[in-house]
């Protein structure tokens, strides 16, 4: 029987064809030894031998299925709709719980004025588990700040949040694809929530070339970017203005950085995307792309330019 004290953990792994590593994630689970646990696994129809493997498991999982859906968050969401537990948290199939997590969770998020929201260390991993160095959680300063990422780090593998969360302000949004962890905390943040930083490394996060965001970088950057920009109207009018230069910026980045995957096609990318905001030819580094293409030779002598170094978002 389960341990009533404790407080009912929910566990949810949305995967697909994550065969190579899941296994590693559900025994890191399993493996805790809480009592009180809830463990749902969802597949979203994977071809590799997931499912064969989630069946050796299925005696110990509260739940799973394996049938297409829409994205992470729409297999989490459903997962959510099932979740009887007061404590909700989401682990990647590729990533890892540290032994002691559920507990170390329990103990801050059970006590009196335990948290709605409590965020761990992690490490990083590669994919054979070895070690790469470690992220830390950080309280943002505010949502300006988090906004444009100049502070606040919340590693998505180390969040746990409590069930009113999602009764109050609703759960993932099934539209992103890549950053529906980041949507929410924005959510949070913007309704005047700030998480609580357990000071223990909690989960290992896998660092490897077939994630789905080391997949699809720019539309996971991109994702980032229309996150941020649907909480703009929450900030006062001068830090609202400084977001909106610092979205506009990174806008630009992507463009460019996407209009050299699209070979002899970029010229007419970058100029569809003029004509949405006309204001970046004033970008010395953007004409020069628009008009000569994503090789041109930059040279000073016959009268060219150099196009300043394209900075990271």
């Amino acid at each position: 029987m389960p341990n009533t004290t404790q407080p009912r953990i929910t566990i949810i792994t949305p995967s697909l064809n994550q065969g190579d590593y899941l296994e590693r994630a559900i025994c890191s689970v399993l493996d805790q030894g809480y009592e009180n646990l809830e463990y749902i696994v969802i597949d979203g129809g994977s071809s590799d031998g997931s499912v064969e493997l989630i069946e050796q498991y299925e005696d110990d999982l509260a739940y799973w299925q394996s049938e297409t859906d829409t994205g992470p968050a729409d297999a989490i969401n459903q997962a959510i709709q099932r979740a009887t537990g007061d404590i909700i948290a989401v682990l990647n199939a590729d990533d890892l719980y540290l032994p002691g997590t559920l507990d170390k969770v329990a103990q801050c998020m059970a006590r009196e004025d335990a948290p709605t929201w409590a965020v761990g260390h992690c490490l990083r991993i590669g994919e054979l588990d070895e070690q790469l160095g470690q992220l830390n959680a950080s309280q943002p300063d505010g949502l300006a700040g988090f906004l444009m990422h100049d502070s606040g780090y919340l590693p998505s593998s180390a969040t746990f949040y409590r069930r009113g969360v999602f009764d109050s302000y609703g759960r993932f949004d099934p539209q992103m694809q890549f950053v529906w962890g980041y949507e929410l905390n924005c959510r949070l943040i913007a309704q005047g929530m700030t998480p609580t930083i357990i000071p223990a490394v909690l989960s290992a996060h896998r660092e490897h070339t077939h994630s789905n965001c080391a997949q699809n970088t720019l539309r996971s950057g991109t994702e980032f970017i229309e996150a941020a920009a649907r909480y703009a109207d929450r900030l006062p009018f001068d830090l609202r203005h400084t977001l909106w230069s610092n979205i506009d910026e990174r806008r630009r980045i992507y463009a460019l950085a996407e209009s050299e995957t699209l070979a002899s096609r970029s010229r007419g990318y970058l100029w569809r995307q003029l004509l949405r905001r006309p204001w970046w030819l004033a970008n010395d580094h953007y004409r020069q792309t628009l008009l000569r293409g994503v090789t041109h030779p930059a040279n000073v002598g016959d009268g060219r330019v150099d196009a300043p170094a394209r900075r990271a978002a």
